[in-house]
């Protein structure tokens, strides 16, 4: 493929075809047309970086293909040098008008041209190579960005499974105890039915304990399957926050239950929605209790309290543990990325920083109360929110 600059020359006369030739013909590659209308069709097929056009020709005249080549974006790089046999300023300011790069008047002096015709050349090649590397330095970001992007969404995978993890044991005895229950209860049914006299309203009172209970096993795998997908592409909607808390609270009750820690969370309006996605802000919520559990897990009395209040345009949703609050130094650094204080292999210091991302991609905000004498932290969440990406 020919790497030369290429020229147009659109002129009517032979004369000054023939000078322009000579004057281009061992420095580019060069095309002629003696009209407006065939300049137009060689300029699209051939996006040349120099069109040496003059104005007076028969049909479409000069300063109406420079004002079309001037609005089609794809000829944006063309260079325009106007030819004219009249050196008036109203022509030339004429021309400048229209988009050219410059004026000459014919006849012209070969050595004027080539000079002329040379700097503009230069000049797009100048700007061809500023657009490769804009194009190019485009795609490095774009590359660099989903690179970014994709590794924030495995973070924040990560962060969700480890705080899963953390609850995988109170989960388990959360699901093993209905099964138990459920196994139980199918026995002694079994047995009734084998009497001779079928007791069918206690069989009846049997039966729906182990619907009930398979309900409540169910409702708990629906909400690990939920909390588990991937969100990162869907868009937010409308949802309840008194949905968003009694989800998080079905992966964490047992937990709770096997610490001691009492929970209280006050009561929430049925009828309060913040626009989210609901997973995400659960997962702070999980990430938010679980690290209340660590951290009041050796002292005697133990807690944790969820409220909520609604403002005009938003919602604050709090966590509260029974804890004396966090250090100032410690406050400085909590969601800086690998900060923890926990010990050793107990924790990835992801959680909160994650959590303060999430919160702020719904246009929202995780903050530490420091005006409580104990733990709290404050989500505040807009009810209405413009769409936009979150990981």
């Amino acid at each position: 493929m020919s790497t030369r600059q290429k020229v147009i020359i659109v002129d009517d006369e032979p004369r000054n075809q023939r000078i322009a030739i000579e004057v281009f013909e061992d420095l580019v590659e060069y095309r002629v047309a003696g009209s407006g209308e065939e300049a137009l069709a060689l300029i699209d097929q051939e996006l040349p970086d120099l069109v040496l056009l003059d104005i007076m020709m028969p049909g479409i005249d000069g300063y109406e293909v420079c004002k079309r080549i001037r609005s089609n974006p794809k000829m944006a790089q063309v260079k325009v040098l106007l030819v004219s046999g009249r050196a008036m300023l109203e022509e030339r300011m004429k021309g400048y008008e229209v988009g050219a790069d410059d004026y000459m008047t014919k006849p012209f002096v070969p050595e004027e041209l080539q000079a002329k015709a040379k700097v503009f050349l230069r000049l797009a090649r100048t700007e061809k190579e500023l657009s490769d590397l804009n194009l190019n330095l485009d795609r490095l970001v774009q590359e660099r960005t989903n690179q970014l992007l994709d590794a924030e969404s495995k973070l924040v995978s990560a962060a969700k499974m480890s705080a899963l993890g953390e609850m995988a044991g109170g989960i388990a005895h959360e699901v093993n105890t209905p099964l138990g229950t459920i196994g139980m209860l199918a026995e002694q049914v079994q047995e009734l039915l084998n009497d001779e006299v079928v007791d069918r309203k206690t069989i009846t009172e049997m039966n729906g304990r182990i619907v009930e209970t398979v309900k409540r096993v169910a409702a708990i795998v629906l909400g690990l399957r939920i909390f588990s997908r991937d969100v990162g592409g869907e868009p937010f909607q409308a949802v309840p926050v008194k949905k968003i808390v009694d989800d998080t609270l079905i992966l964490c009750k047992e937990r709770l239950k096997s610490h001691k820690i009492v929970l209280n969370v006050a009561s929430i309006p049925d009828d309060l929605n913040i626009q989210c996605r609901s997973v995400q802000i659960s997962q702070v919520l999980l990430n938010l209790i679980g690290n209340a559990c660590d951290a009041i897990g050796g002292l005697q009395d133990r807690w944790i309290s969820i409220e909520c209040e609604s403002r005009e345009e938003s919602v604050l949703v709090s966590v509260t543990d029974s804890g004396g609050g966090i250090p100032k130094e410690a406050r400085e650094k909590l969601f800086q990325p690998f900060f923890t204080t926990k010990g050793v292999g107990k924790g990835t210091g992801l959680g909160l920083s994650i959590s303060k991302g999430l919160i702020e991609a719904h246009q929202g905000s995780l903050s530490v109360d420091t005006s409580c004498k104990n733990t709290r932290f404050v989500i505040q969440l807009q009810k209405n929110i413009t769409q936009k990406r979150v990981a």
